[in-house]
């Protein structure tokens, strides 16, 4: 029997890599003679670089940029051949900042710009942008800015170290600079689908998370507003326009990308499918199963090859709601949840590893007894 190792990270418990091992741990606890293929996955948020580093000929390459707040911070990007794969959050994420710093209202996309043309100095013809865990809400203009967009308000001023609070002073946009970029194609990985604004869109669903203030709401969407209308391209509407504080919108309008689910994009790169025609199970896992799942996710994703390729899978989570349609949707073969074993969700945090150890071994001895049924 052949079991494909296949989770996200546990946020805030476990990286991708230790679930694996966590799983495999417990498989070979059922069984010493089952063979186990690990291949950890990414929904193209936060966390998503560390899969494309693994693929064979990929380079990592660290170059110091500017963090959300304009300081010196190292980042990485990966690049195998004329392929770049990019992680806005190491560049702009919220995680750079202390809880104090978060505030998208000052915050901006510069850095993740600079990766950019580093990877393009680099000779990327093709640059791939994963635009989870964002700290900002400037609508991609920094990363613009960093590319040599320039950005004048009503006196002809040039607009420097844009950020979230400056879009709605903006007048005029000098993007001529891009016409460098022309024969580099751009592709966007993420899981988000909100459009620029309204209530569905990156003010209203993501910017309290980034930490602004209610005061903050109404510059921050006006500014989104003020942006799209300069632009005038209708991409606001677009699905994925309000990722990353309107880093999609940036990214579609300025640079001509292409949105794609990233777990989609990522199983494609990985091969996912065709690892799935040598397996007899599937384990997969994330932190976090709810109704978000479903708009995304790398278990949702999972779920979709696995039934298409009619291979049986379970999940392990930390957390779950939504039980009953979650099931009906995904049709996992088994669904274990951490939190129904453990005392509180601190222990379950805390000892995650030891869960998924023993859950995976459970699965894995009842799957092998259903096959002698």
């Amino acid at each position: 029997m052949k079991i494909l190792l296949c989770p996200d990270k546990f946020k805030g418990s476990l990286t991708v890599e230790e679930v694996s091992a966590a799983m495999c741990r417990g498989i070979k606890r059922a069984d010493a003679e089952i063979k186990v293929q690990t291949m950890p996955l990414a929904d193209g948020g936060e966390g998503s670089l560390g899969i494309f580093a693994q693929l064979k000929d990929a380079q990592c390459i660290e170059k110091v940029v500017l963090d959300p707040l304009f300081r010196p911070v190292k980042a990485k990007f990966v690049i195998k051949g004329e392929t770049a794969f990019i992680e806005m959050a190491q560049a702009s994420g919220l995680l750079l900042l202390k809880s104090n710093e978060r505030n998208p209202m000052h915050n901006s996309t510069f850095g993740t710009g600079e990766l950019i043309l580093e990877a393009i100095r680099c000779g990327a013809k093709h640059v791939y942008v994963m635009i989870g865990g964002s700290a900002t809400h400037d609508g991609g203009c920094g990363m613009a800015e960093a590319l040599g967009v320039r950005f004048f308000n009503v006196e002809e001023q040039l607009i420097k170290h844009i950020c979230g609070n400056d879009l709605r002073y903006m007048d005029r946009i000098d993007a001529s600079a891009l016409s460098a970029l022309a024969d580099v194609r751009f592709t966007v990985l993420s899981d988000v689908k909100n459009p620029l604004y309204g209530k569905d869109g990156a003010t209203q669903v993501y910017a309290k998370q980034k930490g602004a203030n209610p005061c903050d709401f109404e510059p921050l969407e006006a500014g989104l507003e003020h942006l799209a209308s300069l632009l005038n391209n209708g991409k606001e509407e677009w699905e994925g326009a309000g990722a990353a504080g309107g880093l999609g919108y940036g990214l579609m309008s300025f640079l001509g990308a292409e949105m794609k689910s990233g777990i989609q994009e990522i199983m494609k790169l990985l091969q996912f499918e065709e690892a799935l025609k040598s397996v007899d199970f599937v384990m997969t896992g994330e932190g976090k199963l709810d109704g978000q799942t479903l708009s995304g996710k790398v278990v949702y994703g999972v779920s979709q090859l696995a039934r298409k390729n009619n291979i049986p899978f379970g999940i392990i989570c930390g957390t779950a709601s939504d039980i009953p349609v979650l099931k009906t949707a995904l049709s996992p073969k088994h669904l274990m949840v951490i939190t129904d074993h453990a005392p509180s969700l601190e222990a379950a945090m805390g000892h995650a590893a030891n869960y998924v150890e023993e859950m995976s071994m459970e699965m894995a001895q009842m799957y092998f007894k259903e096959q002698f049924l």
